[in-house]
């Protein structure tokens, strides 16, 4: 039987159930050996999550809830700062029209938002179980920032592109700025005018990006002008088409659905990862999305999950055990409290409702 262990739990001599490839396809450890201390350091830096380990029945036992993926206090006081911070570069530059490029470079820094971004697995739990308290813009911005820094790393992209993908993210949502907080704040459906008026947050974003700063960092403001654009030309301000896209303003596309779908708010329920997933697919199928960055997006996020304690729809908890990531719409095989094991694939009445917080699991 095989068994999906993150990278951090490997141990030497476990039996290597699958070959472990990169996202190129390369294999880095055959399958049917024995690992070794060499061969588990090899895979750190690598963007490997987990790993599939041959086991034998008796290694299944069933587990009580742990914390190894649920709220992490430490990750919580980093994310606190970082919203604080990236709260004060968005309310001065609303007040004052001016960027701090001071506050920004130092939210920038390796102890700061970099920290949210070092562990996968860790920042995407979070972000779905944090509670969003203060203003929904910000977490979404910071959010999208953090996973821009994951999703960089993930692309293998060189520290200068890392640094500004994720700058591209935290400032996505700055033209919001300029428009009313009764508009923003409305709860119920929003009428074509208003609509339209949220819409031009993209165009006052690039505007008031160009009169700052950053004004030389093409990548930057064209991902913040077209994060909004989709590549069949459906999507604003421009209905650009995919060769008229800036590969920022792609990923950053794919970054901002994921958030806002995992976000849990008064009226919009919080959706498991599983459906976020099908709405991504969906989008690529449909020529709405990058195809590359979607599914090395979509990929990821399915090894991070492994190992993640979830909710059933039919309110049981599970463990998520193993997921074959060679289909990126596939559902997880998960391990219940009773030590029961559910392929959700061959189960249509029972699918994952949502990741779990400390408190739901335990």
């Amino acid at each position: 039987m095989l068994r999906s262990y993150d990278v951090t739990e490997l141990r030497a001599g476990m039996r290597v159930g699958r070959a472990v490839k990169d996202l190129d396809g390369k294999t880095l450890i055959k399958g049917n050996v024995n690992l070794t201390d060499e061969m588990i350091e090899s895979l750190r830096g690598k963007n490997i999550f987990m790993v599939y380990i041959d086991v034998t029945p008796e290694d299944y036992k069933p587990t009580a809830a742990s914390q190894d993926h649920l709220i992490d206090v430490e990750f919580m006081s980093c994310y606190r700062n970082c919203f604080s911070a990236t709260q004060n570069i968005y309310y001065g530059f609303a007040n004052s029209g001016k960027l701090d490029k001071g506050e920004l470079v130092e939210l920038l820094r390796a102890e700061n938002i970099a920290e949210l971004c070092d562990d996968g697995v860790k920042s995407i739990t979070q972000i779905h179980n944090m509670k969003r308290d203060g203003d929904y813009i910000i977490h979404h911005a910071l959010n999208v920032g953090i996973l821009a820094g994951i999703m960089a790393r993930w692309l293998e992209f060189k520290a200068t592109q890392v640094g500004e993908l994720v700058m591209t993210g935290l400032l996505s949502e700055i033209g919001k700025m300029k428009i009313s907080k009764g508009i923003l704040n409305k709860t119920d459906k929003l009428d074509d005018e208003e609509r339209a008026e949220v819409q031009k947050h993209v165009v006052y974003g690039y505007a008031m990006l160009l009169d700052s700063p950053l004004k030389n960092l093409k990548n930057v403001l064209l991902g913040v002008l077209h994060h909004h654009e989709r590549c069949d030309g459906s999507g604003y301000p421009s209905g650009l088409t995919a060769d008229k896209i800036s590969d920022f303003g792609k990923i950053i596309a794919v970054l901002d659905i994921y958030d806002a779908m995992a976000t849990h708010r008064a009226y919009a329920k919080r959706n498991s990862p599983f459906d976020i997933i099908k709405v991504l697919y969906g989008d690529v199928l449909a020529g709405k999305l990058d195809t590359r960055f979607g599914v090395v997006f979509m990929k990821n996020i399915l090894h991070a999950l492994n190992g993640c304690w979830v909710g059933l729809s039919d309110g049981s908890r599970a463990k998520i055990v193993y997921i074959d990531d060679s289909r990126v719409t596939t559902q997880p095989i998960v391990q219940t409290t009773k030590g029961d094991f559910i392929d959700l694939n061959r189960r249509s009445d029972l699918t994952v409702a949502a990741l779990l917080t400390a408190n739901e699991a335990s």
